[in-house]
């Protein structure tokens, strides 16, 4: 009985850990995503951030072939995503494309699902592993690039519509409380690991950035409201007319999708797959060789 019940609080300890690593990181792997679409989308992107961790770590444990591995959103699909995103924001018609993309976002997650399911099926689990780590490093540090220069202008609180350039070139237009929480959520995530290793680094830098941001609202009251404030990225609307009105869109938006942006899903949703499943099994290996299991790479 004393074994079981160390068992159960060993779950509800690591559960809790995980949860309180997933959930910050999937919120802003969300708004990297959903953010280039326009300030309204970011969010959106936290909301689709929380529930995809809820969703997968319900649906990993019982359908994967890893014992004690736990899932959770991850840089990799957030870096390919965003990437997707501001391909097509930069493309001629983006603004027109604004209210189909999350569309599009829905159709590369289910064709990246498909994939690997098909990945699984035929044994690919065996093969994926021989693919070069410098093919994977090359692209996810292109795409990491890419992900750095849309957050510049997040750091700096730049005025929408400033060009990346233009704003890091003019510090008049830079808004110091903005990059002054941002740079102190930068410092406590690289100074927590060398001072406090038994706190997960992304729960210490949220909460160095949140506490330093509420210090200067109450020198600046501006900063303790939503209206008009370029710092915070506003009401989030969990409503269920949210989803109502995206579920009625949906299948309109995705008639409307051309062959040439459907080629464009096709390829990253095979990117992703492939990126996921290599970044899956990876860990898969560290776990077995830290707990002496073995892993299914297949059902993985």
């Amino acid at each position: 009985m004393k074994k079981l019940n160390l068992s159960i609080l060993g779950d509800v300890t690591g559960g809790l850990a995980a949860m309180l690593v997933a959930l910050p990181s999937s919120i802003a792997f969300g708004i990297i995503i959903y953010s280039p679409i326009g300030r309204e989308f970011a969010s959106r992107g936290a909301v689709a951030g929380i529930i995809g961790a809820i969703i997968i770590g319900l649906i990993a444990p019982l359908a994967g072939g890893t014992p004690r591995l736990v899932s959770s959103p991850c840089a990799p699909a957030a870096a390919v995503l965003s990437a997707f995103v501001i391909g097509l924001m930069n493309n001629e018609a983006g603004m027109e494309l604004a209210s189909s993309i999350p569309s599009m976002i829905l159709l590369v997650i289910l064709a990246c699902g498909l994939l690997q399911i098909f990945l699984g099926l035929i044994g690919g689990g065996r093969f994926i592993k021989y693919i070069p780590f410098s093919v994977v490093s090359g692209y996810l540090s292109g795409v990491g690039l890419l992900i750095i220069m849309g957050q510049v202008p997040k750091l700096l609180t730049l005025p929408n519509g400033t060009s990346l350039w233009h704003g890091i070139v003019s510090p008049s237009l830079w808004q110091w409380k903005g990059l002054l929480v941002g740079l102190v959520t930068i410092a406590a995530m690289f100074a927590s690991q060398r001072f406090i290793r038994r706190v997960p680094a992304t729960i210490l830098s949220l909460a160095a950035g949140m506490v330093v941001y509420w210090l200067l609202a109450v020198r600046y009251g501006e900063l303790a409201t939503l209206q008009g404030n370029p710092i915070v990225i506003g009401a989030i609307n969990a409503g269920m007319d949210t989803y109502t009105s995206f579920m009625r869109d949906c299948w309109t938006n995705i008639r409307g999708i051309d062959a040439g942006q459907f080629t464009g899903i096709a390829v990253t949703a095979g990117t992703l797959a492939v990126l996921l499943s290599i970044d899956t099994l990876k860990s898969c290996v560290v776990l077995d060789a830290l707990t002496g299991s073995r892993h299914d790479s297949n059902r993985e």
